[in-house]
């Protein structure tokens, strides 16, 4: 049986559900151009970004057709330093993201939010795949890829982007 959400601590970042209170923190990495430069659509205003945090603070773990976002909190400072999530197409299989705010930038901060949430997605939830789609001018994004041990697939046509995929026993075998 699918357990609830529950916070997911590691050493320096807890991954856990957003709070309408992580406003200031979100908008503060969310609409940086920095985040921004490889992400499709515009950064949100406050109103926007209000009414996204109280439906994410809300929304039901296995509702297909939906994103899920869940905050990455920095343990030291107590803010909100980024986000992590997938959009969940269906019951086996989930499209993974994520964004951080520049200040922590390779320092590791997204492979240890991603390994911390990569189990609740395969583990709790039972994903039995996950993809990812990158900008192939995006290299920090791709490194973390592919050092999560995703597999990357050259883009067809006009998609400037490399799609990845991990099967969930892939995962489980993967030592990191």
């Amino acid at each position: 049986m699918f357990g609830m959400f529950n916070q997911l601590p590691s050493r320096r970042v807890i991954v856990r559900r957003f709070t309408p209170a992580d406003i200031e923190d979100f908008c503060a990495y969310q609409s940086d151009p920095q985040v921004r430069e490889y992400m499709r659509g515009n950064p949100m205003d406050v109103e926007q970004t209000a009414e996204y945090l109280l439906t994410q603070s809300a929304l039901e773990e296995r509702q297909t057709g939906s994103w899920h976002a869940y905050a990455v909190q920095h343990v030291e400072s107590g803010s909100v330093i980024g986000d992590v999530g997938f959009y969940l197409v269906s019951e086996n299989e989930g499209d993974i993201g994520f964004q951080l705010h520049p200040a922590y930038y390779r320092q590791g901060f997204g492979l240890e939010a991603m390994t911390t949430f990569l189990p609740y997605v395969f583990e709790t939830l039972g994903l039995e795949r996950v993809t990812a789609g990158c900008d192939q001018a995006n290299s920090a994004s791709i490194a973390l890829l592919e050092r999560l041990g995703m597999r990357r697939h050259m883009a067809t046509g006009s998609d400037n982007s490399y799609h990845y995929d991990l099967a969930r026993d892939e995962w489980l075998a993967k030592d990191l």
